[in-house]
């Protein structure tokens, strides 16, 4: 406190969201860290349907294909993500882990305009962190294995390019 009463360097509370940075094909996605319960090298993990860890089953959900993105091998940075969130689990195949990171409430934009139907249910927005920008995914759209993206991120058309790069 300042002799006058006031309180000297307190800055307003921000809320901070942290995010699991993961790339798949050239594309960056951010997954809520509450989501992710761990990480396996496709050593420990293999190539199975469902992976069985310390009792628990986390069926195989196939993330390439649900975005659209086309089909590509394994490489030295491959890693299982597994996730879960009120009961249901679920692992992804990515092509690369960049990191965790810690962002100001502020730095989850929302999604443009241009998204104004069923894709407001799969990204939560726009995540801002350090050099880069990454595609928020809604968990759980991500953990309902039964639906698939009728628009895909890959495509390249005018309308796609304008929503992603805003």
């Amino acid at each position: 406190m300042s002799l006058r009463g006031h309180r000297i360097g307190s800055a307003p509370h921000v809320p901070i969201e942290r995010f699991l940075i993961i790339g798949i094909d050239s594309q960056q996605f951010a997954l809520s860290a509450d989501l992710v319960q761990g990480l396996l090298t496709m050593e420990e993990g293999g190539f199975v349907n469902t992976l069985m860890v310390q009792g628990l089953e986390y069926p195989s959900l196939d993330l390439r294909d649900r975005l659209g993105l086309a089909q590509v091998g394994d490489g030295p940075e491959t890693r299982m993500v597994l996730l879960a969130q009120a009961g249901i689990r679920a692992c992804i195949r990515v092509d690369q882990i960049h990191g965790l990171v810690e962002v100001e409430r502020t730095s989850v934009l929302p999604l443009p305009r241009q998204f104004r139907s069923e894709e407001r249910n799969w990204y939560v927005g726009l995540i801002l962190y350090g050099e880069g920008v990454a595609v928020g995914l809604h968990s759980m759209w991500l953990l309902s294995l039964n639906r698939r993206l009728p628009l895909s991120l890959s495509d390249r058309s005018d309308r796609m390019r304008k929503s992603i790069a805003c």
